[in-house]
């Protein structure tokens, strides 16, 4: 069954029926119009005869008409067909002879003699004074129980020679069905010989038509599909070899420029594979272990690479326990975020390992960056605090990042850290100041993002919000940092089914009453 539907669906076999289709057709009607041009030929040749017939009884019938011959003019006449058989094609059936005045001199049929019968065709051949014929063949039943035949009417003026009057008018009922038999004959001739061409013409049309189709098309559309299938198979060194300049051609002109394409995007995405691991692996490993914290953080990218940037970094202080917590945010995403990102990571990280006071730090990371992103219009956010276990207190400073969340159970509700400050890479000039140090409390949950978080949206556009991040917190700040990181992932994904993240998405959450050594009690809600 398939293997025949197979063949009803190529174009070999469709092809093949149309052409037979249209051949055969043309075969019919060339067939059709041969049979109607030979009956019209006969029918014209049976006037032809049946009128040089009636003017060779003109003399007869008019000196009949004079004498007062008693005998039949339409004996006569049928007594002169029938010497005649073998010279006409075709057999007088009725006889009927009348003067001007349309009364019936003589009849076939003696009943009819003395009627008066004046019809149209007798006053057309009166007006005209030559011969008329009525070409439309009608049937005719000479005797109940015999089969109908079919007829012509011919009507022939007997004139006067000397006067010119119309003596008499006679009217022959033809049979054509001799002229019609001979037809068949002869069309049963030609439609053996036209079927016999037929075949042979059809066959090697048909037979020339595959082969100009397999050659110039088939041929081609298979190499296109076996060329397609080892693509798809991962071959991206498949060419294939065009011939002509038809559209076959140019298709695989065009197919080759795909598999071009493809093979560079396949390069290129290795690339990016590669870049993708480069870049995970520069990112935290695992979340730190800092006396009396719980710290998590968590990133996820739109692409293969992004933007977006967390590190948890020891300061040059060896003597002090304090903990570095940093997150930025590269403008766009992609390649050129990811390059940018990694860039800024390595200048925090390299003058985080000198002294100095983190506005030093992060200043000096804003003046170098702004020296080699600044014709390019590119810039990056950030949020660098300095978590300090032993004073349980915590330094920040603000470079254009969104304001960390900090939610406390004692009162139950959040507060944002603001402060000033511009991005990373926008003014070299810029002055960063510390703000005021955060009192850290225990049950304290502290939380950093991108705007990727908020700014995500749902199919219906709709923004996912702060306030649904303020709601996680409350409701789970009694949570690990980690289940609560998952939270908001976990609510985010949620929300934004169906659709494609936009954006790259980055938060840390710093909990104050975990780890080891936790200082302090919990508060209950």
């Amino acid at each position: 069954m398939k293997n025949k539907t197979a063949l009803i669906n190529s174009i070999v076999f469709q092809v093949a029926a149309i052409v037979i289709g249209f051949s055969l057709v043309a075969l019919l009607l060339s067939i059709s119009l041969y049979r109607e041009s030979m009956k019209s030929a006969a029918l014209k040749e049976v006037e032809n005869k049946a009128v040089i017939f009636l003017s060779s009884m003109e003399t007869s019938v008019r000196r009949m008409i004079k004498e007062r011959d008693p005998r039949s003019i339409s004996e006569l006449i049928s007594e002169r067909s029938s010497l005649l058989e073998d010279h006409l094609n075709f057999a007088i059936v009725r006889v009927m002879v009348r003067d001007v005045e349309g009364k019936i001199i003589d009849h076939t049929r003696p009943e009819k003699k003395g009627t008066t019968h004046f019809t149209d065709d007798l006053k057309e051949v009166i007006e005209t004074g030559g011969p008329v014929v009525k070409r439309e063949v009608k049937t005719l039943r000479l005797l109940p129980g015999q089969p109908v035949v079919r007829v012509i009417e011919v009507i022939y003026p007997v004139t006067n020679r000397q006067k010119g009057d119309i003596q008499a008018i006679i009217k022959l009922i033809i049979s054509v069905e001799k002229s019609f038999e001979m037809i068949r004959d002869d069309y049963g001739k030609y439609s053996r010989r036209v079927m016999s061409g037929f075949v042979l013409v059809a066959v090697l049309l048909v037979g020339g038509t595959l082969f100009f189709i397999r050659r110039r098309i088939i041929k081609p559309i298979l190499a296109i599909e076996n060329g397609a299938e080892r693509v798809a198979a991962g071959e991206l060194d498949t060419f294939l070899q065009p011939t002509g300049n038809n559209e076959l051609s140019k298709l695989m002109y065009s197919f080759n420029e795909m598999v071009t394409g493809l093979k560079q995007r396949d390069q290129m995405q290795q690339s990016l594979e590669v870049a993708k691991e480069v870049q995970q692996n520069l990112l935290p490993q695992s979340n730190p272990s800092l006396r009396g914290f719980d710290i998590a953080g968590r990133t996820r990218y739109c692409d293969e690479t992004g933007g977006d940037y967390y590190d948890f970094i020891y300061p040059a202080a060896a003597e002090n326990n304090n903990l570095g917590v940093v997150i930025g945010d590269v403008s766009g995403h992609g390649i050129s975020s990811a390059l940018l990102m990694t860039t800024a990571r390595a200048f925090l990280r390299q003058r985080s390992s000198l002294p100095g006071t983190i506005t030093e730090v992060v200043g000096d990371v804003n003046r170098q960056l702004s020296r080699d992103v600044g014709e390019s219009g590119s810039f990056m956010s950030l949020f660098y605090m300095i978590v300090n276990p032993d004073q349980m207190s915590m330094d920040w400073v603000r470079a254009g990042h969104d304001p960390a969340i900090v939610f406390d159970p004692a009162i139950g509700s959040c507060s944002e850290l603001k402060g000033e400050g511009i991005a990373l890479g926008v003014d070299e000039t810029w002055s960063y100041r510390i703000n005021d140090p955060l009192p850290l409390k225990p049950g304290q949950v502290i939380m950093v993002g991108t705007d990727g978080i908020w700014e995500a949206r749902n199919q219906a556009g709709e923004m996912f919000g702060k306030g649904a991040v303020y709601q996680i917190l409350q409701e789970r700040w009694q949570e690990s940092a980690d289940a609560i990181a998952a939270e908001i992932f976990d609510r985010l994904d949620e929300f934004t089914a169906g659709t494609r993240l936009e954006d790259d998405v980055t938060l840390i959450i710093l909990k104050v009453g975990g780890g080891e050594g936790s200082p302090g009690s919990v508060p209950s809600a």
